[in-house]
């Protein structure tokens, strides 16, 4: 149990091989220490933990971290970490689900433990226990440079403004536990899972030719006089030209990946480089950096080897002050939506909406005409006029805090997510353009 008048002996702590890995909160032994990436395809994690630690000399335990930017830590055996135990930083994250941005330093009867989360990401390197309570306050206060913490936890006696102090294991004891594992388990768990698939394949083949066989040996063949048919040449039917609501990317997985690759790309703390916006479109993602006054092209590069942000690609400028880097989607699915408004409720719908809520949401009526016009002017022949409704908005909800507005209508397109994190007004960080198809 914390208390804040115990005295911490530094000497007996070194004395212990696990000093720096394990605390033990309330009789649970919880690891911390753990060097924490983005987990960047949840679906298939083995690929990516196993090159990371075959990369990272005496790593050998890992754990996976399900949130909204699905995360993976890694663990040493040398550091006291073992299988089974629950990661300290990932039980804080859970207790804060709601937060998105948390720096804490932690007096336990071990040390001052330090842990940060930024935009939902426990920060890579940040889940760091201290002997010296002088360290800990100088890993707090460089994190205070950053702006905008949800949450700001450390010992009272350091009298930080908007900070509290609070006991560890009454905050985690009914967190959520992500435990460690060898990797060597889950390779036994998929060459198990597989194994299975294979027998059920082989089974399913197995009663197929068994029954093929019985059908041809007892079932007595008929012998029927099938008529020569006339022979009628089929009338090619003119394909219909798909309408554009009917190919349109999904709004859910296309809102997933700008908010989570949105968030990795400003996770990437660059020194003396500034993010500029980070604009989704359902081709993919891009973004740009400037050097700022002492800044490298070695910081940028240490930081892109550091973070390990796969899928991206980087393109820096022949004077080495500015750089490109864009994420191309090549797997977002598309679905087909009917309208079901006239342009008319549309309209009525918009006016209401931006009543309600006092967002500036800019909407305009327009029309597509497919095929367009010809060159001469001409009108094609089945040439058919789609009339919508365009919107745009600036405002500080996240994408998922629009995906209410987004379901409320079918036929809706979104065209285009920016986010600017370089703004100082909260309320304008995020824009979204799109447009309503009306039936």
């Amino acid at each position: 149990m914390e208390n804040a008048n115990q005295v911490i002996n530094a000497e007996e702590i070194q004395n212990r091989p696990e000093f720096n890995g394990t605390v033990n909160i309330d009789g649970t032994i919880y690891a911390v220490g753990l060097l924490w990436q983005s987990l960047q395809n949840p679906d298939d994690p083995l690929p990516e933990i196993r090159e990371l630690i075959e990369s990272e000399p005496g790593f050998d335990l890992y754990c996976l971290r399900p949130a909204s930017a699905p995360q993976y830590g890694i663990g040493k055996k040398s550091m006291g970490h073992a299988e089974g135990q629950p990661s300290a930083a990932a039980a804080v994250a859970s207790a804060y689900a709601d937060k998105t941005s948390v720096c804490a330093v932690f007096r336990i009867k071990e040390g001052w433990w330090f842990v940060s989360i930024r935009n939902d990401l426990i920060l890579s390197e940040e889940d760091r226990l201290f002997l010296r309570e002088e360290d800990a306050q100088r890993a707090f206060f460089s994190m205070m440079a950053v702006p905008d913490w949800d949450v700001k936890i450390a010992p009272a006696e350091w009298q930080i403004d908007g900070a509290e102090q609070i006991v560890l294991a009454d905050l985690i004891k009914n967190a959520r536990k992500v435990r460690l594992q060898e990797l060597s388990a889950m390779r036994k768990t998929q060459f198990l899972v597989g194994m299975a698939l294979f027998i059920i394949a082989l089974l399913v083949v197995i009663f197929y030719l068994v029954s093929s066989l019985w059908e041809s040996v007892f079932t007595p063949k008929k012998i029927v006089a099938v008529p020569t048919p006339e022979v009628i040449k089929p009338i090619e039917p003119t394909p219909e030209k798909p309408k554009p609501w009917e190919k349109i990317p999904e709004i859910e997985t296309f809102l997933n990946k700008c908010w989570n690759n949105s968030y990795q790309l400003n996770n990437l703390l660059i020194p003396q480089w500034k993010m500029n916006t980070v604009t989704c479109t359902p081709a993919g993602i891009e973004t740009s950096w400037n050097k700022q006054s002492g800044g490298r092209i070695a910081f940028f590069k240490a930081a892109i080897d550091e973070y390990k942000i796969s899928r991206v690609t980087i393109q820096m400028n022949e004077n080495g002050t500015s750089a490109k880097g864009n994420i191309t989607f090549t797997d977002l699915p598309t679905i087909a939506t009917i309208p079901t408004l006239t342009v008319d409720q549309i309209r009525d719908e918009f006016i209401d909406i931006t009543q309600a809520t006092n967002l500036p949401i800019h909407f305009s009526k327009k029309s597509v005409q497919d095929p367009p016009n010809n060159p001469d002017g001409s009108v094609p022949p089945n040439q058919q006029t789609y009339e919508f409704y365009s919107f745009e908005v600036s405002s500080g909800y996240s994408p998922w805090e629009w995906k209410k507005f987004f379901d409320k209508f079918s036929g809706l397109e979104l065209l285009k997510i920016e986010y600017n994190p370089a703004i100082e007004a909260i309320n304008n960080k995020w824009k979204y353009e799109g447009r309503i198809y009306a039936k």
